[in-house]
This record gives structure tokens, C-alpha cells and sequence, in this order.
């Protein structure tokens, strides 16, 4: 299962680069935004968004690319993965202090060639939906226009949700709405 869900990343982003659609949903389980380089972690087997960048720039010679993570935990394979890269933007919105334990902190903010290209915006629970608007718009959009990808992939959790029995965030469908039209 993790295979097929990494494959439909892979083939979401080879419609999208070949031209055959505008844009692509991957709705798929495990969503792999926590395996990390050699481990899998928090119900990720394989890092899709990392894969799928990967495969950008070396099957689509991407040059550019940002991957913003709503999830209500923080996007460490993302952040692992590219944390010295200047060519790929990593975003992370995300509960403070929720999982991985001990990551995502506002001051890690990418390493040597990639210093200043790995976001972390850590929410303290209770945030919602006007904080997330206000991280989107304050940080977010600025951040990925200065950018300025040729690709951008979003990690769409939505268990930010008022209603996730585990998360501590407010947002509703309206600050998701609202977020993929920033």
C-alpha cells in the first residue's frame, strides 16, 4: 500500500509536468511526510513529497520547487531532506511541539547553501483559522513569490481540524478553502 501511494504521487506529478492536467490531488495513505532518509516514522513509509521532488528535477529538470505542509505536524522529511538544497523551499505550518518531538523550531531554518530556504511556522494549539490565515499571508505567500518555484507541492493534512481526535488546532473546511486559494 505504501508503494501504491508513493507511485500515485509519482504519476500525480507526471500528469502535471507532462501537461496532461493543470494541477493533481493525491489522496493517498500513508501521506509520508515523517519517513526520514533511513527510518520510517508517524505511519510514513517512503517521503512521497521528497520523491516526488526528487523525480522533478531529475525526470522534469524542475529547477525550483517549494513544498508547503499544512499538517498539523511538523513536515521533518521535507525539512531532512532538502535542509541544505537552495533549490527546493520547505514550508511547514504546523502545531508547536507536536510530532516529531523536538522539531520543527522556528530558528531551523536550512543549513549552508540552503540557509534561509526551510520555513517552520510553529502554531501553539488552539491556533485556527485567523492564525492561519495570518502565518499564510504574512509569511507563506511572501516567502514563496520571493521564491518564485516552477513547481509547488502542498501537504494537505487536514488534521488541523477542530475536529481530529488527536490534533489541537481550530481550523475548519473554510481555512483550508482559503488556504489553497492563497
Amino acid at each position: 500500500i505504501a508503494l501504491l501511494a508513493a507511485g500515485g504521487c509519482l504519476e500525480g506529478l507526471d500528469a502535471v509536468l507532462g501537461g496532461k492536467v493543470r494541477n493533481a490531488y493525491c489522496l493517498v495513505r500513508p501521506p509520508g511526510h515523517h519517513a526520514e532518509r533511513n527510518r520510517a516514522r508517524g505511519f510514513c513509509v517512503f517521503a512521497n513529497n521528497v520523491l516526488a521532488v526528487q523525480r522533478a528535477k531529475a525526470v522534469h529538470k524542475v529547477g525550483r520547487i517549494a513544498i508547503v505542509d499544512w499538517d498539523v505536524h511538523h513536515g521533518n522529511s521535507q525539512e531532512h531532506a532538502f535542509l541544505e538544497d537552495p533549490s527546493v523551499l520547505t514550508v511547514s505550518v504546523h502545531q508547536d511541539n507536536y510530532y516529531p518531538p523536538d522539531s520543527g523550531h522556528l530558528a531551523e531554518n536550512g543549513r549552508g547553501a540552503g540557509a534561509g530556504t526551510n520555513i517552520n511556522i510553529p502554531l501553539p494549539p488552539g491556533s485556527g483559522h485567523g492564525a492561519y490565515l495570518e502565518a499564510w499571508s504574512r509569511v507563506v505567500v511572501p516567502a514563496v513569490r520571493k521564491f518564485r518555484p516552477e513547481l509547488i507541492i502542498v501537504s494537505s493534512g487536514f488534521d488541523g481540524s477542530a475536529v481530529d481526535p488527536l490534533g489541537r488546532m481550530l481550523c475548519h473546511s473554510e481555512t483550508y478553502r482559503a488556504l489553497a486559494r492563497m
